[in-house]
């Protein structure tokens, strides 16, 4: 409900023209806040349940949801779900409108991918505000998409280009709504026990990490562009750069219950740039991972290859890649070019990545034949550390 705050003249600016559609199953409330909203400047639609929402928003596209949680089936969580595995429907703005306050209830809904997460009863200045913010958000995205779009040239490429961009800002958008939801959680809501607090950190860290990843990802394009690839050899530590990082690539896809079986048998120390040698091998183990089915078994051998060298083998019970495509996969944003028909996120650039980077020190990743699954070969030569100590 509105609280009586909420009778105060709203002075927010709201984006001209735009429709919003609130669902929630309480008569009452779907009355005064379309009021409310359209007095504000929207033009505003309504669904009483999960599946009339989702009808509508199918048939008219609206430029913002307000969504509760608790109402018949789809519940709200679940019609995010919906949403987010449509791309006609995943970019729409989304914000879960509740009662339900619980900190549990807060991070499923941020990690679900809501721009926005706002509980009742509230204070109808804060929620023109907040919607207005969530609205001004999603135009600059789709501004930088359409603009960057425009400079592509009509070849293929410069269209896979154009497609990469508008996936890149979905990635990019994603672990980045997530910090500064849970940044804010953390900033604002008292904690029972100092580890509750501790867990929030953690999870803001991780959406950190990814997006981080992202962002090394787009450099790293620059870089074999530009022909700039570090080839600069240096003693590698395995937990920082494969230990570590595999436990957090590792928890991402906790859901599919993977069987993983890691061997090391690294006799001498690899000799590689450590940045680099990090990156192709978690690009490497994550289509793996990616790519396998739920409760699937992924093999990681890890082996030494002469003095300073290694060969690394990532096995998967995924579908596989046949013979004629085993070439375009390394391709850069190969798995971006499949349109709608992805079923898998990303931004397409890993082996691409993996590949410029092992062959920069005159190594090579290749598709190995196996009888079923997929077999991922990197192998980077030995070769001395650069790096001479005074």
């Amino acid at each position: 409900m509105l609280t009586n705050s909420s009778l105060k003249q709203t002075v927010t600016v709201v984006p001209q023209n735009k429709r919003v559609l609130i669902i929630d199953d309480e008569p009452a409330l779907l009355v005064g806040l379309s009021a409310f909203m359209k007095r504000a400047g929207y033009e505003v639609q309504t669904a009483t349940n999960g599946n009339d929402g989702l009808q509508k928003i199918r048939a008219n596209h609206p430029d913002v949801i307000l969504c509760d949680v608790m109402m018949p089936a789809p519940n709200g969580f679940e019609l995010r779900q919906l949403l987010s595995q449509d791309p006609d429907t995943v970019h729409i703005p989304f914000i879960f409108l509740t009662a339900r306050g619980d900190q549990a209830d807060k991070v499923m809904g941020i990690q679900s991918g809501a721009d926005d997460y706002i509980t009742k009863p509230f204070d109808r200045e804060e929620l023109i505000a907040r919607v207005a913010a969530v609205l001004r958000r999603a135009e600059v995205s789709r501004q930088i998409g359409h603009s960057e779009a425009q400079e592509a040239a009509s070849a293929q490429m410069e269209l896979v280009r154009a497609e990469f961009l508008k996936n890149f800002h979905h990635e990019l958008r994603t672990p980045l709504t997530k910090i500064l939801g849970l940044l804010e959680l953390v900033l604002t809501d008292k904690f029972d026990t100092p580890e509750e607090q501790i867990e929030f950190l953690q999870m803001t860290m991780n959406s950190a990490k990814d997006l981080h990843s992202l962002v090394e990802d787009v450099i790293a394009l620059t870089d074999i562009d530009q022909s700039q690839l570090n080839t600069f050899r240096q003693d590698v530590n395995l937990d920082v750069a494969f230990h570590k990082p595999l436990k957090h690539l590792l928890a991402r896809y906790q859901a599919k219950n993977l069987d993983v079986e890691t061997n090391i048998e690294v006799i001498e120390t690899i000799h590689a740039p450590r940045k680099s040698f990090k990156q192709a091998l978690m690009h490497i183990i994550d289509n793996a991972l990616k790519f396998s089915p739920e409760g699937g078994h992924v093999q990681i051998n890890l082996l030494s290859n002469g003095s300073g060298g290694c060969i690394l083998q990532v096995i998967d019970a995924g579908p596989g890649i046949p013979k004629s495509q085993r070439e375009k996969v390394f391709e850069r944003f190969y798995q971006i070019d499949q349109g709608d028909a992805r079923n898998f996120g990303g931004l397409g650039v890993g082996l691409t990545i993996a590949q410029a980077f092992a062959q920069s020190l005159g190594g090579d990743v290749v598709i190995k034949d196996t009888e079923s699954g997929c077999q991922v070969q990197m192998v980077i030569p030995s070769g001395q550390s650069d790096w001479k100590s005074t």
